[in-house]
């Protein structure tokens, strides 16, 4: 069985795209516009306001990110409670590795959130205090794509000179979009 096409604009020609460098260009193209307007529209905003947004995965629309939707109401409020609480130990983070792993301390413990939240939270967080990634974090989608290049899935985060250097052309935020978008056409040895 073929895959999906993660997009239905997927084609080239007629053709599907096959490579690494291929789904990079398509990324850049069509992906990375949505992304970075998303984090655009956390940099405008006060640190406090966008941790209570990030906190709720609310678009500046006010509707549910998409990786939340099954998350529940009441445990976001619950959670944009206390990170509110914890609002200025985590503004005091030098980097995002310190605010990803505030994040995860300060909701430890707390049923119906994971990784994703972690890291999505901590990103959108980090908008406006300009402490996006260094490295490539790993959680459910970005380990499938991960493990579908034959890279080390199980680690908690790649660093840059572990990936294929058809994705050096992509910020450590954006290959974990990107490992998670097109997870299904990723295939070990991919160039």
């Amino acid at each position: 069985m073929k895959p999906r096409s993660p997009d239905p604009t997927c084609r080239a020609k007629g053709k599907r795209l096959r490579t690494l460098r291929g789904l990079v260009r398509h990324y850049i193209l069509t992906k990375r516009p949505r992304a970075q307007h998303e984090l655009d529209s956390f940099s405008k905003q006060s640190f406090e306001e966008a941790l209570e947004r990030a906190a709720l995965a609310r678009h500046e629309n006010g509707k549910r990110f998409g990786h939340q939707t099954r998350l529940r109401e009441p445990v976001l409020r619950k959670a944009a409670d206390i990170l509110l609480d914890g609002a200025k130990e985590l503004h005091r983070c030098r980097s995002f590795d310190q605010l990803h792993k505030l994040i995860k301390e300060q909701l430890s413990g707390m049923r119906g959130l994971g990784e994703l939240y972690y890291y999505d939270t901590a990103l959108r967080i980090s908008a406006p205090v300009h402490l996006l990634p260094k490295r490539v974090y790993l959680h459910r989608g970005t380990r499938d794509g991960a493990r579908a290049l034959g890279l080390d899935w199980r680690a908690d985060w790649l660093d840059s000179l572990d990936l294929p250097r058809e994705l050096a052309v992509l910020e450590p935020h954006e290959i974990e979009d990107f490992l998670c978008i097109y997870r299904l056409w990723l295939r070990p040895g991919m160039k």
